[in-house]
């Protein structure tokens, strides 16, 4: 007896596991814009964000400006402009819970501006333009995460929690 119950939990998956599987997705989605950012920023020599709004289930990675709403950058694959709608474009359709980045200046966003150095920080918009980065980074102008920054995300019952992490901009899963 004892023989037929553990194959049958072996047999048998879960009943989420496409909740599981769909969750990882969905935060795969989330680490790789994250990280894109992050790397055209490095590449570039210039500010890039990304924006996550709860919301309206979006994501935006951009070129901010100082005024306005900056340039959306395009995706690297569709070369598309770099939007996730999760409550009607991605699969899976996932909501995204919470998004908190939490800075020294005690600035909380729902989201990361990466320097050309690849470093997550808050910039007064009015800033990123007509400074030399040079002045910027050695200015109290930007501030730098606090703490780990944490999106989480659910797809049916699982959540999953991408992590960005303080000074390098790490991100995890």
């Amino acid at each position: 007896m004892a023989v037929l119950a553990i194959a049958a939990a072996i047999a048998i998956p879960p009943a989420d596991t496409q909740s599981a599987l769909g969750a990882e997705a969905a935060a795969g989605e989330i680490a790789r814009a994250v990280r894109f950012a992050q790397r055209e920023a490095v590449r570039t020599g210039t500010y890039q964000s990304i924006v996550i709004d709860t919301a309206s289930q979006m994501l935006r990675v951009y070129q901010p400006a100082s005024s306005g709403n900056g340039t959306t950058a395009t995706h690297p694959i569709d070369k598309r402009d770099y939007l996730v709608n999760f409550a009607n474009d991605s699969l899976p359709q996932a909501t995204i819970v919470s998004s908190v980045f939490r800075y020294q200046s005690g600035a909380v966003t729902n989201g990361a501006i990466f320097g050309p150095d690849g470093v997550p920080v808050d910039i007064a918009p009015t800033k990123l333009l007509g400074l030399p980065i040079g002045f910027l980074l050695g200015t109290k102008e930007i501030s730098p995460l606090k703490e780990e920054a944490r999106i989480t995300l659910r797809y049916g019952s699982v959540e999953r929690v991408v992590r960005v992490a303080p000074v390098t901009g790490r991100v995890s899963l």
